[in-house]
């Protein structure tokens, strides 16, 4: 009964928003707080501070030497300036329009400070982890550079609850860009945004037995440790205040701004003496003029393929051949079983100028290569999978990646009338692109090439947003603040087939041994080719609307409420509602619970993925193909159109933040998701096999597709607590 009642609330809280944007927002000149943010003992530059107006969204960041400009409306302003390890600082100051006021604010060190402050979870004030209303993580730079780990969602692993990062391995694509999971859900259930903004996805879907399978994710390894400032995670459901796919959470990447310049190296292997890692990172920071950065970050990384296989004790030759028993040819380790073989770079840029006292223009994004190598299942010689005369001995078929990573957001915001607003496009493109080494296609017989060109994954996507916000003053202990805005959405996803050697049936049976002249299994080995009619090049299209109310009602009691319209041209509309509160009874004592409702569209990928695949069960390989559900095939085996995941969401936790030096917060959660997307169970049989090949699929023994087939509900507790002391 309640949630129903959380979606008519949002619907109404919409319509209300329409009188809440003034007619103009221009008309008054603007003012500005400029200066410089220094280390009380020491006079150094504190790059990175944040210096914020409490009670907005309004702040700016410390830039290398220092300095800093936030736009401002004329008036009065509470004033706050933070650093993780130094003491707040409070200022109350009064801006004439068209002032520039200058203010040099001295932070004191407390070893013992522990909590930074966040954006993401509230479009007004930023606030520390307990004083959030909701579950929010704060990885610090100082934490991610002591973690000494050399990938983002490695990092993102070992210092946040309830994130996971697996290691696949045999998993096709999955070995080269591996997903994670926030709160047990899918990786297609948490929302990735860089500076606030929506991060685009993978062109791959997990098809093959790992973590996340059937679903899409994002490539967080894409994004450079080197050049990221800090984490921010929200573990709640958010989909009202930023969009679909915000199920499980909402992982926010902030990128370095006028950090120092500096170059790091790490290097490392495994006990085992494999998977050698070297990475160099580097930051760069150019000034553009008086008031403006531009902050380069690059990094380069090499990691060395792992391998945990044992020895294959199984017969590699046909029954009675006496290199059986030849200890040079069996019982070898001939899988590899661990992690790919890769390498990376990449460049990311952001940039920041002011335009005169008004505006500010900005710009980031940034590109990455990324080659990787990982092997499949051994085929053994007795295989009729094997072209003997070329591989006499078995082979250790390759599958090698080429993947592209390239975004770029460009915008312009500013404050006006007291209005906060922010303009933005944003475009980002994954290419997945598929060699397979050391193989063979048996249907070609002894003519067959090793190696294949096997095809391209591409997803684009481009959004466009308009975010406003403004406090209000209206009678209560604190400001009212109102955000709403607006977004345009355009999901792009595409196969490219592969060449024909790699996926055609080139007529040649089984050559030699027991079953020669048995129909052999057409394609390249570890991963057939995109056939031409797997090809597509499909697109979506998503407007959407928000609104955010939140206010500190009466001392000490925070309270949110959030509305969200969603439409798209395929799968119709949709509204989402979140309602939060904070009450703090006594000092550095708080409890928070949140309900909200969220949505999730069947991703491109879901929809149109079509592939042949080689599983192996009980050390046999067989070939699956997956069908979108769409085609007649799927639909003949019981496949139905796609809907949409719906979800609820409900939490409850307390903080405690008695003295600066410890914090504990303790959330419970129940997320359930109705008409969850999934991967069906392989359809298998002699009658599948027969009617596969009468539909010109000869040698795909299973068929599986996608599907809406269960509802589940995920709870747990989150526990985090931390307790700083000083050494020495």
């Amino acid at each position: 009964m309640f949630i129903p009642a959380v979606r008519r609330f949002s619907r109404s809280i919409l319509a209300v928003a329409l009188f809440l944007l003034p007619p103009a927002l221009s008309g008054q000149t603007q003012s500005s707080l400029v200066g410089r943010v220094t280390d009380q003992g020491t006079g150094e530059p504190v790059a990175g501070a944040r210096v914020l107006v409490f009670g907005t969204a309004q702040a700016s960041t410390a830039r290398q030497d220092g300095t800093y400009r936030l736009p401002l409306s004329p008036g009065r302003h509470q004033i706050r300036v933070t650093f993780i390890g130094y003491g707040l600082v409070r200022d109350t100051i009064d801006v004439a329009p068209g002032e520039t006021v200058t203010r040099d604010f001295s932070l004191n060190r407390e070893p013992l400070a522990l909590e930074e402050l966040a954006v993401i979870g509230t479009r007004a004030a930023e606030r520390t982890s307990t004083d959030a209303a909701v579950p929010v993580d704060i990885l610090s730079a100082a934490e991610i550079r002591q973690s000494g780990r050399t990938e983002t969602a490695q990092i993102i692993q070992s210092l946040a609850p309830s994130f996971n990062f697996p290691r696949a391995t045999i998993a096709d694509g999955t070995d080269h860009t591996r997903p994670a999971t926030l709160r047990g859900l899918g990786p297609d259930q948490v929302l990735v945004l860089v500076n606030g903004k929506r991060r685009h996805a993978s062109a791959l879907i997990n098809v093959n037995g790992s973590i996340g399978r059937g679903s899409g994710m994002v490539d967080l390894n894409a994004i450079p440790a080197s050049a990221i400032d800090r984490i921010e995670i929200l573990r709640d459901g958010a989909a009202a205040q930023y969009g679909s796919d915000a199920i499980a959470g909402v992982i926010n990447i902030i990128l370095k701004e006028g950090a120092q310049n500096e170059i790091g190296t790490t290097v490392g292997q495994t006990t085992e003496s494999d998977g050698g890692v070297v990475q160099v990172g580097a930051n760069y920071t150019v000034p553009l003029g008086a008031d403006g950065v531009l902050q380069l970050a690059g990094e380069y990384r090499n990691r060395g393929a792992t391998n945990r296989s044992a020895a294959d004790l199984r017969p590699q030759y046909f029954t009675g051949d006496p290199r059986n028993s030849d200890p040079a040819l069996s019982g070898q380790i001939n899988h590899r079983q661990g992690d790919a073989d890769t390498e990376d770079g990449g460049l990311f840029l952001n940039l920041a100028k002011p335009v005169g006292t008004v505006t500010e223009v900005y710009a980031f994004g940034g590109g990455t290569l990324r080659s990787g190598e990982a092997a499949g299942f051994w085929r053994r010689a007795l295989d009729d999978r094997t072209v003997r005369a070329i591989h006499p001995n078995g082979f250790l078929p390759l599958i090698a990646t080429k993947i592209s990573d390239f975004s770029g957001v460009a915008g312009v915001r500013g404050d006006v009338r007291g209005w906060s607003w922010d303009v933005s496009g944003n475009y980002g493109r994954n290419l997945f692109h598929f060699d397979v080494r050391n193989s063979n296609n048996v249907t070609l017989g002894t003519a067959s090439p090793t190696e294949f060109y096997a095809g391209t994954l591409v997803f684009d996507q481009f959004t466009a947003n308009l975010d406003l916000s403004k406090g209000f003053e209206i009678g209560v202990a604190g400001p009212l603040n109102v955000a709403l805005g607006g977004e345009f959405r355009r999901d792009g996803y595409g196969i490219g087939e592969g060449e024909p050697d790699s996926y055609r049936d080139g007529g040649v049976r089984v050559l030699d041994g027991p079953n020669a002249g048995a129909l052999g299994a057409p394609g390249a080995q570890v991963f057939p080719g995109f056939r031409p009619t797997d090809t597509i090049d499909v697109s979506r299209n998503n407007v959407a609307g928000y609104v955010d109310l939140e206010a500190q009602v009466v001392p000490k009691v925070l309270l949110g409420i959030a509305g969200r319209v969603e439409h798209y041209n395929d799968f119709g509309s949709t509204t989402d509602g979140r309602i939060t509160a904070r009450i703090e009874p006594i000092p550095g004592f708080a409890v928070r619970g949140a309900i909200a409702t969220g949505f999730r569209a069947p991703s491109l990928g879901q929809s149109f993925f079509s592939a042949t695949s080689t599983n192996f069960i009980d050390g046999r390989p067989f070939d699956n193909r997956t069908f979108p559900v769409t085609t007649g095939v799927a639909q003949a085996l019981g496949a139905r159109l796609l809907e949409p995941e719906t979800s609820e969401n409900y939490s409850f936790g307390v903080a405690l933040n008695p003295v600066p030096s410890f914090s504990l917060t303790a959330d419970y959660y129940q997320i359930l998701i109705d008409d969850r997307i999934v991967f069906s169970g392989n359809f298998t049989g002699t009658a599948v096999r027969t009617f596969l090949e009468q539909r010109g699929f000869p040698g795909v023994a299973g068929a599986r597709f996608f599907t809406n087939a269960i509802d589940t509900r995920t709870l747990g507790v989150d526990v985090v607590a931390n307790y700083g002391f000083a050494l020495g």
